[in-house]
């Protein structure tokens, strides 16, 4: 899963940072209880579950 590209599925708010559904990035650490740490294409971190993204196809 680490190194997965995702799509958020909803408008997440972290470290002050808000990114939109349909923003995109990386995922870099899978953590217990489907938490997330994410890479964004801005360069920016993000921290979804796994249920607020899709993952896209290789």
């Amino acid at each position: 899963m680490r190194g997965s590209r995702i799509t958020l599925t909803t408008d997440i708010e972290a470290l002050g940072t808000r990114h939109r559904a349909g923003d995109r990035g990386t995922i870099e650490e899978v953590h217990a209880g489907g938490h997330l740490t994410v890479r964004m294409d801005d360069g920016r971190p993000n921290f979804p579950t796994e249920d607020e993204v899709t993952y896209e196809q290789r």
